[in-house]
């Protein structure tokens, strides 16, 4: 009796050492191999990359106060003509609550009025006018929770051969965006394509 209970304890303590053992080797190989969710973010800044873009619209396709929304190379902006025919871009998105200008905006003179809330810019500058004038009542309360800040405005020119419209736009603006967007807790969702930060 006495030497089976040796021979238990002794291969109790095989047992264990083994799976010490393993637990070791297992914790050493996660050490040495990246996670999947590491976040692989950088601190570098991203500097500007500016660069003309041509919209795909020539500038006899707009007539005056017409606006055509356009997306190049990740940023949202709009073309179109003011009352005396001249050209402009802006962003598409009022600095209000981020309502597409395109969904019905009016060009009026040099300025353009957002549809939602009434806010106005112009067209040269992206200097506010006026910030939330309508409904009454209701528009100017939902802009006093909102710093004011001026419309985004892009250069824009006309090709002289052709009349393509082209855009001056910073082609690191969506990746500059995106790399403070997702530092922090946002890291474990990773990007549209699969793949972690």
């Amino acid at each position: 009796v006495e030497r089976e209970s040796r021979l238990g304890g002794a291969a109790a303590g095989v047992v264990c050492g083994l799976a010490v053992t393993a637990s070791m080797l297992a914790l050493q190989r996660r050490r040495s191999s990246p996670s999947k969710t590491a976040a692989r973010y950088t601190t570098q800044v991203i500097l500007p990359a500016l660069q003309w873009i041509k919209t795909g619209l020539k500038a006899s396709d707009l007539q005056a106060t017409e606006l055509k929304a356009k997306n190049l190379a990740g940023v949202d902006v709009l073309v179109g003509k003011d009352g005396s025919g001249k050209l402009f871009c802006v962003g598409n998105l009022c600095p209000h609550i981020g309502t597409p200008m395109s969904e019905g905006a009016d060009v009026i003179g040099d300025v353009i009025v957002c549809p939602l809330h009434g806010s106005s810019f112009k067209v040269t500058t992206g200097e506010l006018i006026d910030w939330c004038p309508s409904p009454p009542i209701i528009g100017p309360l939902t802009g006093l929770p909102i710093e004011k800040k001026n419309l985004a405005v892009f250069d824009v020119r006309s090709s002289f051969f052709g009349g393509d419209i082209e855009v001056l736009v910073d082609t690191n603006a969506k990746k500059a965006w995106e790399a403070d967007y997702w530092k922090g807790i946002l890291d474990a969702q990773g990007k549209d394509d699969g793949t972690y930060y």
